[in-house]
């Protein structure tokens, strides 16, 4: 976009040193602004019946604001939230999994969250999202495994 910017403003008047400026200004705050970055680790692996905890670390802009983080669990069904932190209305979770999951630290720079008691039913890919102003959003993935303990 910042490419097009300075074609199309190149293209209606002759660059002087002021113009000139006044775009390389514009094109910085358009590539430049800020970014957001959110951090998970690439797999998790629980022992069966035990708390697996799951981290998103949040990297947010100078120039940003986190208007929300979320969890999300991709099923053969679709994808479904679990938990949505917002700063400013607080923690939802969804009541499926109300009994079992919460966030450990919630902040602008954590949505780490802990699920209880796993079970096979809780393998699979799980997404930390982040919504930041002006930017967007922002997502991470890590996979779940789950480790059975077997007697001998």
């Amino acid at each position: 976009m910042a490419k097009r910017l300075l074609l199309d403003y190149h293209k209606s008047l002759p660059l002087n040193g002021l113009q000139a400026s006044t775009v390389l200004l514009l094109i910085y705050g358009f590539t430049c602004v800020s970014s957001n970055e959110v951090l998970v680790p690439e797999r998790v692996s629980a022992v069966l019946g035990k708390n697996i905890t799951l981290g998103c670390r949040v990297e947010v802009g100078t120039n940003l604001s986190l208007t929300q983080s979320s969890w999300e669990r991709r099923l053969p069904s679709g994808t479904i939230t679990l938990a949505v932190f917002n700063p400013q209305f607080g923690i939802s979770i969804s009541p499926d999994y109300a009994r079992r999951l919460s966030f450990l630290n919630p902040s602008v720079h954590d949505a780490t969250i802990v699920l209880e008691g796993v079970g096979f039913q809780d393998i699979g890919s799980y997404t930390c999202k982040v919504a930041t102003f002006p930017l967007g959003n922002t997502q991470a993935s890590t996979t779940v495994n789950i480790l059975g303990m077997w007697n001998s």
